[in-house]
Parts: structure tokens; C-alpha cells; sequence
């Protein structure tokens, strides 16, 4: 049977920044329970969404990895008063025990921008491509990602 996907449009938006989640119940002994995220995300139609994405993973549960995107496939935002950015594509790792065929899920609430002192909150989820899970997490960064839906 012939399935056609959905059409999915990207929205103008920018992503900057860096940080560092822990989340305590994945810190165990041999991992210290967090990731690192840097990213510097754009999206300005006509062209292509660009930039980079790197995480690095260091928890229980999940591939002890970097994972860096190959492509930006979509990156959708939108909110005022804590913009929220989604991203998705094609990423490669830098373990020689990760399965071929990554794919990210990436989404990061730009908390910090009105100066309250609420934590930006970023998660994020690699896929191979049989669609097992080999890393993910979501919690508050210590850092900060500016987000900018246009």
C-alpha cells in the first residue's frame, strides 16, 4: 500500500546557546547523569533550516555518546513569553558501538529570555533507524538557549 507522509513546513526560527542538563536518577556509577548541548540553529525562508546540534550523553539507560546532526529536516517555534523551538533530522555518533541510521528529536523552552529565573528546559531523543532508542532526557539546562520564533 502506497502511504503518502504529511506535509510538514519549517517555521522561521533561531536557536543559540549551550548548556548542561543532570537529571539525578540517571547518575549512577558509571555515568555522572548528564548532557551537553550546544546549538546554533537557523531557519530564514527560502533556504534550508542550518547549523549545528551537538549533544553528548552520559547517563544510564542510554548510549555513553556524542551525537552530532548531519541534517536539520525541521525546526518549528513559536511562543512569546518562553519560546519553544522542535528540531528534527539526521544525526552520526562518535561510538563505535552506535547502530546505524540516527535520527534526533530536539526541543528546548526558552524559559531564561524573560529574566524570571525559571531554568530553560531541553530535551532531546536518538533513534536508529529500526526506531530504537539509543539516548535521550529532558530537564532543566544549566546554561542557556536563546530561542527566536520569527
Amino acid at each position: 500500500m502506497t502511504s503518502i507522509p504529511a506535509f510538514h513546513v519549517s517555521t522561521r526560527s533561531t536557536a543559540k546557546g549551550k548548556g548542561t542538563v543532570h537529571i539525578n536518577s540517571r547518575d549512577d556509577a558509571a555515568t555522572t547523569g548528564n548532557f551537553d548541548i550546544v546549538m546554533d540553529v537557523s531557519f530564514n525562508p527560502p533556504d534550508y533550516p542550518t547549523g549545528n546540534i551537538k549533544i553528548k550523553a552520559n547517563m544510564s539507560d542510554s548510549l555513553v555518546a556524542g551525537f552530532e546532526a548531519t541534517s536539520i529536516e525541521l525546526v518549528n517555534s513559536y511562543g512569546k513569553h518562553n519560546p519553544t523551538i522542535y528540531l528534527t533530522g539526521r544525526c552520526k555518533s562518535d561510538s563505535p558501538n552506535a547502530p546505524k541510521g540516527l535520527r534526533y528529536w530536539v526541543m528546548v523552552a526558552d524559559n531564561s529570555s524573560n529574566g524570571d529565573g525559571t531554568p530553560d528546559i531541553v530535551g532531546f531523543v536518538i533513534n536508529d533507524l529500526n526506531g530504537n532508542r539509543v539516548a535521550y532526557g529532558t530537564g532543566p539546562l544549566k546554561g542557556n538557549i536563546v530561542v527566536a520564533p520569527n
